[in-house]
């Protein structure tokens, strides 16, 4: 399985959750962008330097067809595609949301077309079902798998938003945002 394949390279980080289902496969929580040096004698690294957050993925058949996260910073693109890109299916769907931009953009890279939300604060599953135009309802008695499938089967007909542009001019419409924090209240 794709998913367990990634745990044993330290792929997985903050893990919600992930589980297969037939021919499907979900994972919720943190993806490594960038791997932590090794940090003993035993090879145990320190933790990632770089992570794209609250992912959202759904695999069929070992092939990434829904990847859903959020960066910090566009600039860490690039790093998806290089730990990521070989696994995805030919019609793949990444939606990004990204902190450091205010517009949306449609971002071409890799031969890939990637649809990216500003966003600073908020949750990313409940902004993917307003996209897809779901409702909790539509989960009852769903399975985590079986909810990432329903958003994924619903977005089917999702045309994102925004200028279609390279990953270079993306790079020159960011903008000096933070992601949202919360404290106690």
């Amino acid at each position: 399985m794709l998913f367990n394949d990634y745990e044993q390279k330290g792929f997985l980080f903050n893990m919600n959750f992930k589980e297969s289902e037939g021919s499907y496969a979900a994972y919720r929580g943190d993806l490594v962008l960038e791997l932590g040096e090794v940090g003993d004698a035993l090879g145990h690294r320190k933790p990632p330097t770089a992570t794209i957050k609250n992912t959202i993925v759904l695999a069929e058949n070992d092939k990434i067809k829904l990847y859903v996260g959020s960066l910090d910073d566009l600039a860490d693109l690039p790093k998806v595609l290089a730990y990521y890109k070989a696994d995805f299916a030919s019609d793949v769907r990444i939606i990004l949301f990204v902190v450091n931009i205010n517009k949306p953009l449609v971002i071409e890279l890799g031969g890939l077309s990637i649809a990216a939300i500003g966003m600073q604060e908020g949750l990313i599953w409940n902004e993917l079902i307003d996209i897809a135009a779901l409702e909790k309802g539509d989960f009852k008695g769903q399975s985590a798998t079986e909810k990432i499938v329903t958003v994924h089967k619903a977005l089917s007909d999702f045309k994102p938003k925004g200028d279609k542009v390279s990953f270079e001019e993306a790079l020159t419409r960011t903008v000096e945002l933070k992601r949202a924090g919360r404290g106690p209240v």
